[in-house]
């Protein structure tokens, strides 16, 4: 309503024909609204990962930058689901299975994996405090909260070559894309 009361009073006769001295746009282009479960193609599997990150968040009395940095890093590790099939499966945070013998589909072993990311966000208090969840997210990832995991080198295990995500600038990259899902779920389902 706003933007249409302006541009119809920018359309009245102008007699000043020095277009440079026009005020420029202050309207953030940048926003986007998005679809979060676009994708989902499993039978709402996206929208219950997600409803589940959430609650163990919420229960962990985890603040919101640390809910969204959660979704940030299942969405850009594998699209909010709970397994990925190849050689190398991995859990919903993109760590393979090697971490954990119970099958991928094993309802302890998503809760297991969400509370490992919860418990990586608890040791990152500075990535925490500027506020960014995809910085947030990068850090919990790329720490070792798990006992010998690195994640790099997790991406390389059983010929698995990840390289889209295969160094930290792409890694914030994937992470980055992510967020405009990972906000819009949260906010949906929050």
């Amino acid at each position: 309503m706003v933007l249409a009361t302006a541009v119809i009073a920018g359309c009245g006769s102008n007699s000043n024909d020095d277009t440079g001295s026009q005020p420029t746009p202050t309207i953030d282009t940048t926003t986007q609204v998005v679809d979060p479960f676009v994708d989902d193609t499993a039978d709402g599997q996206q929208k219950e990962t997600v409803t589940r990150i959430i609650a163990l968040g919420n229960e962990r009395k985890a603040p919101d930058n640390a809910i969204i940095a959660a979704l940030v890093a299942s969405r850009a590790e594998g699209f909010w689901r709970v397994h990925h099939s190849g050689s190398a499966g991995r859990n919903l945070f993109g760590w393979s299975q090697k971490w954990d013998n119970r099958p991928a589909l094993d309802a302890g072993a998503v809760t297991d994996a969400i509370q490992t990311f919860y418990a990586g966000a608890d040791s990152q208090g500075e990535a925490a405090k500027n506020g960014n969840p995809v910085d947030y997210a990068v850090a919990i990832q790329l720490s070792d909260h798990f006992g010998g995991r690195t994640y790099f080198e997790d991406r390389e295990a059983y010929d698995d070559n990840m390289s889209y995500l295969g160094t930290e600038d792409k890694v914030r990259s994937a992470y980055a894309e992510a967020l405009p899902y990972a906000r819009a779920a949260f906010y949906e389902l929050n």
